[in-house]
């Protein structure tokens, strides 16, 4: 039994278990089996495979910020873009530069702001054509001083005498002053002359009789370019405050059933400026340009 003993002990007197390694230090009591080259393999592939599997993991990380980031920059310059473009208004067209730059004129003469804008002598209403008060042995002009430039024009007080008072009478109670051209149709005529800006209307509140100019030979020259013309209603003596400027061929060959009372004699450029910036409709005119004052001289 005591040899049993001594066997069961070993040396030093350590007890050897079972999982005792003979010829071992007793340390390496329950150590694991070095690893086969098989498994370090399988080990190394599956590390491999751990390791792609977080390549791609950040990589698709890094593709998802980047779009993140594209998102976002694009917000940011379509909230830029919108802004600057509240900031700063479609560029005009060439038409509207023209009627911004017309009307900026009329407001600094104490004008309206818009061309269709009634103006003051809206208000002014008669109940009777004047008296007459001018002399037709004498000489009349106007001088028209408009948003585009100066023109004049002769006032024919002897073949047209109610005609040329009736103008002289309402250009000396400023009447015409801010008024717009509010009907122009280019080759025909520069139709003005209405407080209303309009077409309509009975202004001044009176109607003057008919002074027609005889028939010509040639019909195609009954209204020569630069005629100033009395308007009206399409029925006889209906004329009263709208006249209009023959700007083309189309007003040249007007019937003779109009009131000629007088002619352009300087500044036909800028009845033809005003012509041009006209439409086919006639209202409104593409521009709109407007009287500034008409200053009525006798000689």
């Amino acid at each position: 039994m005591g040899a049993m003993a001594a066997r069961a002990r070993g040396a030093g007197g350590v007890p050897v278990g079972r999982g005792a390694i003979r010829g071992r230090s007793p340390d390496w009591v329950g150590s694991r089996a070095v690893p086969s080259d098989k498994r370090a393999r399988q080990r190394a592939a599956r590390e491999a495979r751990l390791a792609a599997e977080a390549k791609r993991t950040k990589r698709r990380r890094q593709i998802r910020n980047l779009i993140l980031v594209v998102v976002v920059a694009g917000a940011i310059v379509g909230i830029a873009i919108a802004v600057s473009r509240g900031n700063n208004p479609a560029p005009q067209t060439k038409n509207e530069k023209l009627q911004a730059q017309a009307n900026e004129v009329a407001v600094k003469a104490g004008c309206p702001a818009s061309p269709t804008t009634p103006t003051a002598a809206a208000k002014q209403k008669y109940s009777a054509a004047p008296p007459m008060t001018i002399d037709t042995s004498k000489q009349y002009s106007a001088t028209f001083k408009t948003t585009t430039g100066t023109f004049d024009f002769a006032l024919d007080a002897k073949a047209a005498p109610v005609t040329v008072n009736n103008f002289v009478f309402l250009a000396d109670k400023d009447y015409f002053n801010c008024g717009s051209f509010f009907r122009v149709i280019p080759g025909f005529m520069n139709q003005t002359g209405n407080p209303s800006q309009t077409n309509a209307g009975t202004a001044p509140g009176y109607t003057i009789p008919d002074e027609l100019p005889p028939k010509t030979a040639n019909p195609a020259a009954q209204y020569p370019l630069g005629s100033v013309v009395m308007a009206n209603r399409g029925t006889a003596n209906t004329g009263g405050s709208q006249f209009f400027i023959v700007a083309g061929s189309q007003g040249e060959s007007l019937p003779n059933t109009y009131t000629l009372f007088g002619s352009v004699t300087s500044g036909m450029n800028v009845v033809d400026t005003i012509n041009k910036q006209g439409s086919a409709a006639g209202v409104p005119p593409d521009v709109t340009q407007r009287i500034l004052s008409v200053t009525i001289h006798e000689s």
